[in-house]
């Protein structure tokens, strides 16, 4: 049985989320939501998400901040978490992955490398394919 992960998109562009949800829909269950104030709604709410794209520039509640948010809560800090903004400072950047985001990528973005980034953090993330931990007495040689 195939894996079918969900994405949430947080982004307050309309277009930009009808992008994503375009490109990705084929492929992922996908959730789009205006901004970090909804998102946070949403994930408290108990929904089930595999990884979260998020703007940085929104009303409400910024990426930022809810990158902070979720890297706060017991329950979601280990969800991965990719950035899109159009943001092209390094500082920017920075800060983003040392608060907990996983990869940031500067828009105008091609759509398939969103994709493709996706399915490279959930191939590392991916739970249901990770090696259980050797017992001591059947641990491999390196």
């Amino acid at each position: 049985m195939e894996n079918h992960y969900h994405v949430l998109v947080v982004e307050d562009d309309t277009y930009i989320r009808k992008v994503l949800r375009h490109t990705l829909k084929a492929d992922f269950d996908v959730t789009t939501l205006n901004n970090g104030i909804e998102a946070m709604d949403w994930l408290e709410a108990g929904n089930p998400v595999d990884i979260i794209i998020t703007d940085l520039q929104m009303p409400y509640l910024s990426g930022q901040d809810l990158i902070r948010t979720i890297r706060a809560s017991s329950l979601l800090r280990q969800v991965p978490i990719i950035v899109l903004s159009t943001f092209t400072d390094s500082a920017t950047k920075i800060a983003c992955l040392e608060q907990g985001a996983d990869d940031y990528m500067i828009k105008p973005f091609n759509p398939l490398e969103v994709k493709a980034k996706i399915n490279a953090i959930l191939r590392r993330t991916d739970k249901s394919t990770a090696q259980p931990t050797p017992s001591p007495g059947n641990r491999p040689a390196f």
